[in-house]
């Protein structure tokens, strides 16, 4: 006699749904991506943990949590890996070539300036001419933190002697990948002769490894996280750079970005007695043509200058300001 473990066991499976029906069909024709994906998924008849062993099979690094976000609509497949990942599924799911794709649309301009082009850069290019920075990188094992940095708030503070005094930062981070636990952070000193600024502050998170060369200087610093993320969790964190209090005139501050993030939002305080006579906003950015012209910024009376750029593109964004 046949045990039921044995029957079961032994059983013809019932064959999933056809990929090809109606349901799937007016997904397709209708969207938005999510429910085209959740309803293609579901009519193939594959678990999650099945499509992510099948995606590694061919190459393509993508957790059970990011699938599980594009299909309920949390995050979308915005970067060129995560498309090609996308055309994949498209394979092994049974669909139409780009039917999925047609469904995110063309890659999204972002920023100001429309003509840019909205993709990543490594992070020696956008700090090409700092010949150290690969070193530093490298002897932190990787450039890549697993990060995208969502907002930046930066608020830099001059002394009245002109020199930057304090540089402070809010960072609202998601993970890209599961198990981050740490974000790389990059400064640099305006003068050799002055040293680097001090990390003196620093909120939800904790130093680790710094590496600098001190002739630029440059520093590259380790933050490990107060709590390890899973793919497409966010945290807050917080951290005050300290300059030397004989530091120079100091003219430009800004960040630069690897990737495009939402918000970027900049502000500069002086010092009743160092107040410039003229304050710009500019962009360096990463892609290839002609750069945008530098635009006025207004001080207050109190002297403060502000920048606000939503969706910045890749490179640098900053302020700079005449004294005479």
């Amino acid at each position: 006699m046949t045990s039921r473990t044995e029957s079961l066991r032994t059983a013809p499976a019932l064959p999933p749904r056809s990929p090809g029906s109606h349901e799937v069909r007016e997904a397709l024709r209708k969207g938005p991506f999510e429910a085209a994906l959740d309803s293609a998924i579901r009519a193939s008849g594959l678990s999650m943990d099945r499509i992510q062993h099948r995606l590694a099979a061919r190459g393509i690094a993508i957790s059970v949590t990011t699938l599980s976000y594009w299909r309920r609509g949390r995050s979308r497949p915005e970067r060129p890996q995560s498309r090609q990942a996308v055309r994949v599924l498209e394979e092994m799911l049974s669909l139409p070539t780009d039917s999925l794709v047609s469904l995110l649309g063309p890659q999204r301009p972002r920023g100001r300036w429309t003509n840019r082009v909205a993709t990543g850069v490594e992070t020696e290019q956008l700090w090409q001419g700092y010949e150290s920075l690969p070193g530093l990188l490298g002897d932190m094992g990787s450039a890549d933190d697993g990060l995208t940095r969502l907002s930046a708030h930066d608020r830099c503070e001059i002394g009245p002697n002109g020199a930057e005094l304090q540089f402070r930062t809010t960072l609202v981070l998601r993970a890209e990948r599961e198990r981050v636990d740490r974000c790389l952070i990059i400064t640099r000193g305006d003068d050799p002769a002055q040293g680097l600024p001090v990390l003196s502050r620093v909120r939800n998170a904790r130093p680790g490894r710094i590496r600098t060369d001190e002739t630029v200087p440059l520093a590259v610093i380790e933050l490990f996280l107060d709590r390890v993320l899973s793919a497409g969790e966010t945290t807050v964190i917080e951290y005050t750079y300290d300059y030397p209090p004989d530091g120079g005139t100091s003219r430009e501050c800004g960040r630069g970005f690897t990737a495009p993030a939402r918000l970027y939002t900049l502000e500069v305080a002086f010092h009743p007695d160092a107040v410039p006579v003229r304050c710009y906003r500019y962009a360096g950015t990463a892609a290839p043509g002609p750069q945008p012209d530098p635009e006025p910024i207004w001080i207050s009376s109190a002297g403060l200058a502000q920048l606000v750029v939503q969706d910045p593109v890749p490179g640098f964004h900053a302020m700079r300001w005449e004294w005479d």
